[in-house]
């Protein structure tokens, strides 16, 4: 009976999870002061931001979702293994309106932990998902290199996360294994040459 089944989140893995997150605003703060660039250093620390405030729920499984799809006469097949959520909720007090944005971050317990060990591809996704927020500049930066707007955004979100990554002290060669195969998502985009900027 569902009762009876064993939580999600230990307090081991509760504690694996606090560790990581407190390491990762470390780095993100670290990067955001070696940076040069006005816009990037506002990107970091709006990540940092959405490490320090973004609620995580974790169900008991590998994958959220999976998705068959067809493109060029060929059928594949995509998982969703992880994913940023954001509503809107509209707030009417007396004459006056107000919206507020909520998000919060699903991801699969089993594809981020192996036993009370975080993997690091539940790192690195977990590390992508808190790269989504909104953006400054974002339809200029997609304008600039022709990419649509969600294109864009992943691709933002795949470099702050691979960036983040390396910083934490993962292996480049790793996260960059990690990213294999991400660049079906960009179509004849540079994206391997992105990431290993990212990496450098």
């Amino acid at each position: 009976m569902a009762f009876f089944s064993k939580p999600v989140m230990t307090k081991k893995r509760r504690k694996v999870l606090d560790s990581f997150l407190s390491n990762a605003v470390k780095a993100l703060k670290e990067i955001r002061k070696e940076e040069k660039n006005r816009i990037v250093k506002d990107l970091f620390e709006l990540m940092a931001e959405n490490v320090a405030r973004t609620p995580i729920y974790f169900y008991p499984r590998k994958i959220l979702r999976a998705n068959f799809y067809s493109q060029g006469g060929r059928i594949g097949m995509g998982v969703t293994q992880g994913e940023n959520v954001s509503y809107f909720k509209i707030i009417q007090i007396g004459g006056t309106t107000k919206i507020e944005r909520k998000s919060f971050i699903n991801l699969p317990a089993e594809h981020v932990f192996d036993g009370d060990k975080m993997t690091l591809n539940g790192l690195l996704t977990l590390c992508h998902e808190y790269a989504h927020f909104p953006k400054p500049k974002l339809g200029e930066f997609a304008k600039k290199y022709g990419l649509g707007s969600t294109q864009a955004e992943e691709l933002l979100a795949d470099m702050l996360s691979a960036k983040l990554a390396v910083k934490m002290g993962f292996p480049k060669k790793e996260v960059l294994r990690h990213f294999s195969g991400r660049e079906i998502v960009y179509g004849l985009f540079p994206f391997k040459e992105f990431i290993a900027r990212a990496t450098a």
